[in-house]
């Protein structure tokens, strides 16, 4: 059974002191060695006993659940040891949906992945078959049959990563036990000034804020509305998983507020001005609401926004540019 542990907790004073020319590349480069650390642990065990023959990994949303697995798998296959990749996300399955009291869609739970054709597909390939996963396009949200180059063949040393949300659900990871790994990923740690500015809940919001401006055709206000019910969905699974989990992972990086909370920051004031203006697009999360309503609830998202702004905007500013190219934050931040 896995524990939430390393908890970082910083303060906006500790950030401000991380500035400049000199402190600032130093102080980055020593979140993410901290990262990598954790990542070079798995890959160790992983390739010291090959009687496993796949990793679960999982975690609530906007945890850097895929960029984790990515970079676990090219550390086990330069390791010596081929690792590949599956993501549950293109394994999404929308024709049945259920939806909160105010209309959310629930795209969180379990039932809204193909649970049979996941299970079968994870078996062919740690049986040594070849698999073509299907693909999910996230602006279009629709699945689509995956391409012949994105085959998956392990060979006889192979390892295989499974990465997603309800990747530790019995339904999924349970027929395995003794021949496989479970790891939990989740940002564990708080911001202060003064009081608590966040804590990892709106870590992962701002970071789904700003990957969902990016990647996903939702703008902040969005994604707010939004958020109660992945919160909510969330809960149902959390206490489940970590339990589930062999290995916590702590993806929070003691540098990111001084990019992810700028950008977010952006990304809100840009949703508000087109609410003032009386321009703001429908929640795309809402297109397929039993309601009709273009947002579950705007004025809670509005007062959450504005409360979000007050804590954010004293924060310091970092260019993204400072970010390495092969960062956990690359997976929100590119556009």
């Amino acid at each position: 059974m896995a524990e939430l542990r390393d908890r970082i907790d910083i303060t906006v004073e500790e950030l401000e002191e991380s500035l400049g020319a000199k402190n600032l590349p130093k102080f980055i480069a020593e979140s993410e060695k901290s990262f990598l650390s954790r990542i070079d642990s798995i890959c160790k065990m992983i390739c010291e006993d090959k009687s496993k023959k796949a990793i679960f990994v999982s975690g609530p949303t906007s945890s850097g659940k895929t960029t984790f697995t990515l970079r676990l798998a090219k550390t086990i296959t330069e390791a010596g040891r081929k690792a590949c990749h599956l993501s549950l996300d293109d394994y999404y399955n929308l024709k049945d949906i259920v939806y909160d009291r105010e209309g959310r869609p629930d795209f969180e739970t379990i039932d809204a992945l193909d649970v049979d054709r996941i299970q079968s597909d994870i078996a062919k390939i740690i049986n040594g078959e070849t698999v073509i996963p299907p693909f999910f396009d996230f602006h279009t949200r629709t699945q689509q049959e995956g391409s012949p180059e994105n085959a998956i063949t392990l060979g006889d040393d192979g390892v295989l990563i499974v990465e997603g949300l309800h990747g530790l659900n019995k339904s999924i990871s349970g027929g395995f036990k003794d021949t496989c790994a479970k790891v939990f990923i989740m940002p564990y740690g708080n911001v202060y000034c003064d009081t608590k500015l966040m804590d990892s809940n709106e870590i992962r919001m701002l970071r789904r804020i700003v990957r969902d401006n990016r990647h996903r055709s939702a703008h902040a206000i969005a994604t707010i509305d939004y958020w109660p019910m992945i919160s909510r969905s969330e809960e149902k699974y959390y206490t489940e998983y970590l339990t589930e989990a062999d290995y916590h992972v702590n993806s929070f990086l003691a540098y990111e507020s001084l990019i992810i909370a700028p950008l977010a920051l952006n990304d809100i004031r840009s949703a508000l001005k087109k609410v003032e203006k009386g321009t703001i697009e429908p929640s795309v999360f809402m297109e397929k609401s039993n309601t009709g309503k273009p947002f579950a609830d705007l004025s809670a998202a509005l007062a959450k926004a504005s409360k979000l702004i007050g804590h954010l905007d004293k924060i310091p500013v970092v260019s993204p540019e400072q970010v390495p190219a092969e960062s956990i934050l690359n997976e929100f931040i590119s556009g």
